[in-house]
């Protein structure tokens, strides 16, 4: 017997799901234009009947004939994936699922289910998203979705309210999740600099900006240790570095203004200059050619005190500068020091920050880092969110320079985007953001699709297999995954946490809107943010786990919104 329900995009729907008690057959969302709304289908039947499963979708028509296309409306199939243990120090109540078990992330464009030797789960999960362009008329719209596999078939109705406002393009929150390089050349089998590579960068960035992502870690150095030379330049990096004689060095920027323009093409905000060095001693690898020679090198200074290092550093950094300032990218281009400089790294780590800063005073520098003694050498300070508000307090550093960022850490109760999580602790962060007026947010893990240290496996890696690293909580490492056949596709596959981060950032936007009409005085604003900020978002620890409480209050922020913006 085939049973369809739907639900909204805020609860997960496992292989064992139960069928809801009172199933609604009937996918209900409102929307702002310039937003995706998503939403969720589940079917269950037995195993073998769930195979040939066909989706077809509807236009969506309003009562004056207005339409979205179907092309607009995406049906995504929820891959299962294992977690193989829950992360720690949390309240059973603040996890969904069970660990060891399978959750649904993947989010595919087509279903494979195999052959009938095997029973696959009795429970499909499939993912809607809805696309309105900011041309759409307000207005309700409906349609439906016909689903039919060897159980029989089904409809399910479709409505979305088109709510009067349009969200802004641009978003006013910047946001990096590390954007590897080495991983996509990996799983895509690419060389570094070709054609192809460039290919498959821009449908990347495309889908980082299409989830409101708009600052990239942008890799400097070596990205590749091969000695080949393309259009005359080096392969393994972004920047080509001709030693003209021993000591001194000319750089040519061709193929890193080709990045920058990439990623500028698709809206994104600020080019975040990747890591001089490690542990703030050991510089970053460099891919070098000599006057002459037909090959590049690949070369390590020995330390970021030493007198070569800060000779190559000091030519480099001028030479980066001015040509930054040519092309008037100057504002827009952050450059990491060290990443989570503790222990006995002060020394180094604050005479490298004098030193560059004496350089380049106006290229803002920028590091995650938990320990506030390190905050004043930057200019935008990344402390733990735990650690947040006592940054604010000691550091000194304006609050608006403050980003925030959160990894395997901070455990217990404050919000990450860990598999196990409830997806309210995955979107919550920009609402706390907003709250403490935070300028962006750092993740290191867009899509490290490796092994994590400590190491004690040596296969090679799969996202689909194993979602830890093998050493840290589900999901930490990335948020999205590889094409499962990049020979066919150069295309990331989105995930369940993927398209909870864009709401997140959709969230920001419909409170930046909010504010506006706060501060000119309207009462039921100003009353709305002092509800949010006492129940929505008190603190980083104790904001609500009520989703339908946070839909309830952003529905009436667009209220509010429609009435000043018609």
């Amino acid at each position: 017997m085939l049973r369809i329900w739907t639900q909204d995009c805020m609860t997960r729907i496992f292989p064992n799901t139960s069928i809801p008690e009172h199933a609604e057959k009937e996918a209900f969302m409102r929307s702002a234009k310039n937003e995706v709304a998503c939403f969720q289908i589940g079917i269950s039947a037995q195993s073998h009947d769930l195979n040939d499963l066909r989706v077809e979708i509807s236009d969506l028509v309003s009562e004056s004939g207005e339409t979205i296309s179907k092309d607009k409306i995406e049906i995504l199939y929820a891959g299962y994936i294992p977690v193989h243990w829950h992360s720690a120090w949390n309240d059973p109540n603040d996890l969904e699922g069970i660990a060891t078990g399978f959750y649904p992330d993947p989010l595919f464009p087509s279903l494979w289910r195999g052959v009938d030797r095997v029973q696959f789960p009795s429970v499909i999960s499939l993912w809607g998203r809805i696309h309105i362009d900011e041309s759409v008329p307000a207005g309700n719209y409906k349609g439906f979705i016909k689903i039919s596999c060897r159980a029989g078939e089904d409809n399910v109705k479709v409505e979305i309210q088109v709510q009067s406002f349009a969200l802004p393009k641009r978003s006013h929150f910047l946001m990096t999740n590390w954007f590897l390089v080495g991983p996509i050349m990996k799983f895509h089998k690419l060389e570094p600099l070709t054609e192809k590579f460039w290919q498959v960068i821009d449908r990347y960035a495309k889908n980082l900006a299409d989830h409101r992502q708009n600052v990239v870690l942008t890799p400097l150095f070596c990205i590749k240790n091969i000695p080949n030379l393309i259009d005359g330049r080096i392969q393994g990096q972004l920047v080509d570095i001709l030693e003209t004689e021993p000591d001194r060095y000319s750089f040519d920027f061709h193929n890193l203004d080709r990045w920058i323009d990439l990623f500028f093409s698709h809206n994104f905000e600020v080019i975040e200059g990747s890591h001089l060095a490690g542990g703030s001693r050991h510089p970053a690898g460099v891919m070098i050619r000599k006057q002459g020679q037909e090959n590049a090198e690949y070369r390590r200074f020995e330390s970021t005190m030493d007198n070569n290092y800060r000779n190559f550093l000091q030519q480099f950094l001028i030479s980066l500068r001015k040509h930054l300032d040519n092309k008037k990218w100057l504002g827009r281009f952050y450059l990491h020091l060290s990443d989570e400089p503790h222990g006995d790294q002060f020394e180094p780590y604050t005479n490298l920050a004098k030193f560059v800063k004496s350089l380049v005073p106006e290229i803002p520098l920028m590091d995650a880092m938990g320990s506030g003694e390190y905050a004043s050498y930057v200019d935008h300070p990344v402390p733990l969110e735990n650690l947040y508000e006592s940054f604010v307090e000691k550091s000194g550093i304006p609050q608006e320079k403050i980003w925030f960022y959160y990894c395997c850490g901070p455990g217990g109760p404050y919000p990450n985007r860990f598999i196990d999580y409830p997806l309210i602790r995955v979107r919550i962060f920009t609402w706390l953001a907003f709250k403490y007026g935070i300028p962006g947010f750092l993740h290191w893990g867009l899509n490290h699709w490796d092994w994590h240290p400590p190491f004690y496996i040596e296969h090679t890696y799969n996202p689909y297999d194993n979602t830890t690293g093998g050493s840290l909580q589900a999901g930490d490492s990335y948020v999205i995954y590889p094409p499962l056949m990049p020979s066919k596709s150069d295309d990331p596959v989105d995930s369940i946490r993927w398209e909870i981060i864009r709401k997140a950032m959709e969230d920001y936007e419909y409170l930046y809107i909010l504010k506006q009409i706060a501060s000119d005085g309207d009462e039921q604003a100003n009353h709305l943010f002092e509800r949010i900020n006492k129940t929505i978002v008190p603190n980083f620890a104790e904001y609500t786990r009520n989703h339908h409480y946070l839909e309830e209050v952003r529905t009436q922020a667009g209220q509010i919104i429609m009435k000043h913006k018609i």
